[in-house]
């Protein structure tokens, strides 16, 4: 039960992200017609770091 729990949390909590993401990308070009690159740039800074923070590190250094 613990196992499709966090499945249930996971899939709420990335819902949610996407929500947010879709109200702004409304406001500014839906109800205003402005078009803003930032979001986008942020989404991607924002997944970039999420990826680098939840992957294991391997123990195999390059360089140095």
């Amino acid at each position: 039960m613990v196992g499709n729990m966090l499945y249930v949390n996971s899939l709420l909590l990335m819902g949610g992200i996407y929500a947010l993401m879709c109200l702004g990308l409304n406001v500014q070009w839906g109800f205003t017609g402005l078009f803003n690159a930032g979001i986008a740039g942020f989404a991607a800074v924002g997944a970039y770091t999420y990826a680098i923070l939840t992957t294991f590190a391997s123990g195999m250094h390059i360089g140095g």
